[in-house]
């Protein structure tokens, strides 16, 4: 859910051969990209059908089934969103997992010691692109997936570089 231009979807598709993957967002310009790579992507494989279908919806409102989906993804979409919107992402995504399902969610760290310690400046540029950070760095992601019936196992990885 939220899948953009569908980098995200087409791993998943790889990832998981066997598995039907749908793409969503609300973006029709995203949505129109994500669509070209599929199809160039099939016409490369001589595939006779692409692997990743993509669908113009609302992550909260998706009107997929309930209970149809193994996994939900999103990735890096709630820092972009209010508080409101991810809990209603969250409730959606509930609705649509079967028993077992995994909601996966791939975005910043607000326990970042690299986001807590930015400069001043950096953190102001970042907030001026960012208009719901405050709200992203304030939820408690955690609280808001039990709050759904969630089962929480929550890692932070945290990447370095280091130099070689």
């Amino acid at each position: 859910m939220g899948c953009s231009t569908g980098m995200s979807s087409r791993w998943l598709a790889r990832q998981y051969p066997e598995a039907q993957v749908l793409g969503l967002d609300l973006s029709p310009y995203f949505l129109a990209v994500a669509e070209r790579e599929e199809r160039q992507l099939a016409a490369q494989a001589g595939a006779p059908e692409r692997r990743v279908r993509y669908l113009h919806r609302l992550a909260e409102r998706s009107g997929l089934p309930g209970h149809s989906a193994d996994l939900v993804s999103f990735q890096f979409v709630i820092h972009e969103c209010p508080q409101a919107a991810t809990r209603a992402f969250i409730a959606e995504a509930r609705r649509v997992l079967r028993p077992g399902g995994v909601l996966m969610i791939v975005d910043n760290n607000p326990r970042s010691e690299t986001i807590q310690n930015l400069p001043p400046t950096l953190f102001t540029l970042m907030k001026s692109t960012e208009p719901w950070s405050d709200e992203y760095y304030s939820l408690d992601l955690e609280a808001a997936m039990s709050d759904a019936g969630f089962e929480c196992t929550v890692a932070w990885l945290a990447l370095h570089t280091h130099p070689t």
